[in-house]
């Protein structure tokens, strides 16, 4: 007979606390991108503005408070409210509607409360509830989740999580509907030392550094998370770009970059007569090309052209690996593997076609999959 093996109190406690921690970090690190909408995340409650206007309930239901494009829901493009349910017992047992009870009664009263005070078409279009769960979902319960939304009849297993469903939430009609429609439950979120470890990963990569510096922008973030969420986040509970820099102990993202870009924007370009012969050569080959002339001919305007012409069809990674000869400079050094991390990293979740840019008696030495850059069978020579 099977048994469960008993598991402590504190312990599990304890992994939970640590679990929304570093979940809240990776997270946050995503405040840096380029290209996000994320302005802030707010810990164990709303921003300050929202929270002056919020029931205690309101507050207290909120582990995280994701806001998109403003830190007030007035003027927010979307605000997520995410709870955490992390639990080490019973980490191998489908999550259901029962073990969600109480965050659906408090979500739906939140939504609520959102209703009166923000108005139907606001909470429409930018409000969203989710919980998150290193629990697999219960099959039945998603699609549960799902016929409520769209006003259908389920039968059997699913109408059992239903009705559950129904009950914790206490509403009915296009309200309920609308509810379930934004009750977004994420499960399979991986274990404690699984996600510790993934951060820890992404915290080297991004640094592309010492592991020892790596390791030492770590730990300021997870303490930058821990402050918002305790008294000296009081009032001040909102973690933005300006903190993770911070943390980071950079100015600016790009200085998380192992190497900044050098290339200078020519204008137009008259292709050369090698480029469509290049294209045409690509297509057939199993070893890497190697381009090469005399300094000045015009390599790297080359290289531009040729990237642009196959990005057409396959994605593209340019390494500028002479960076206008700063690769001299110690400070740069984009030569050495540990600065050009990047080309094997990305490799391995894409399929691309790699440009590597060498200049003069510079020849970098890399290797990824069944390809190496030690042993070049194809070039093309271009002429002055």
């Amino acid at each position: 007979m099977h048994t469960r093996k008993k598991v402590g109190k504190t312990g599990p406690s304890r992994d939970g606390h640590e679990y929304h921690e570093i979940w809240t970090a990776r997270k946050a690190l995503q405040l840096l991108w380029p290209d996000t909408d994320l302005r802030a995340i707010a810990i164990e409650g709303l921003s300050p503005i929202d929270q002056a206007h919020a029931s205690t309930q309101t507050i207290e239901i909120a582990d995280l408070v994701l806001y998109h494009g403003s830190t007030v829901f007035e003027t927010a493009s979307r605000t997520s409210f995410v709870q955490f349910k992390y639990s080490v017992a019973s980490k191998d047992i489908d999550f259901r509607a029962s073990h969600a009870k109480k965050t659906i009664q408090k979500y739906a009263k939140t939504y609520c409360e959102y209703l009166e005070m923000y108005g139907d078409d606001a909470v429409l279009e930018k409000l969203d509830f989710q919980l998150i769960t290193n629990q697999h979902i219960y099959a039945q319960l998603s699609l549960a989740i799902d016929a409520i939304a769209l006003g259908l009849t389920c039968t059997g297993e699913t109408q059992k999580q239903a009705i559950q469903f129904k009950a914790a939430a206490n509403l009915d009609g296009k309200q309920l509907s609308a509810f379930a429609a934004k009750f977004k439950l994420y499960g399979s979120t991986g274990d404690l030392p699984t996600i510790k470890y993934d951060l820890a990963n992404l915290l080297v990569d991004w640094s592309a550094t010492h592991d020892s510096i790596a390791a030492a922008r770590l730990g300021q973030l997870k303490t930058k998370v821990r402050d918002k969420a305790g008294y000296a986040g009081t009032n001040q509970n909102l973690i933005t770009r300006t903190d993770i820099l911070e943390a980071l102990q950079i100015g600016d993202p790009m200085d998380l970059l192992p190497c900044k870009t050098a290339l200078t924007d020519v204008g137009d370009v008259l292709e050369r007569e090698q480029l469509a012969d290049t294209i045409t050569m690509i297509q057939t080959l199993s070893v890497p090309l190697l381009v090469h002339a005399a300094g000045g001919v015009g390599k790297t305007v080359f290289l531009e052209s040729l990237a642009a012409r196959i990005a057409e069809h396959c994605e593209v990674l340019f390494f500028d690996c002479f960076g206008g000869g700063a690769y001299r400079s110690p400070e740069d050094a984009r030569h050495l593997p540990k600065r050009g991390w990047f080309i094997s990293q990305t490799h391995s979740h894409f399929a691309v076609f790699v440009i590597l840019y060498c200049q003069e008696h510079l020849m970098w030495k890399l290797s990824f999959g069944h390809l190496s850059a030690v042993s070049f069978n194809a070039s093309v020579q271009l002429q002055g």
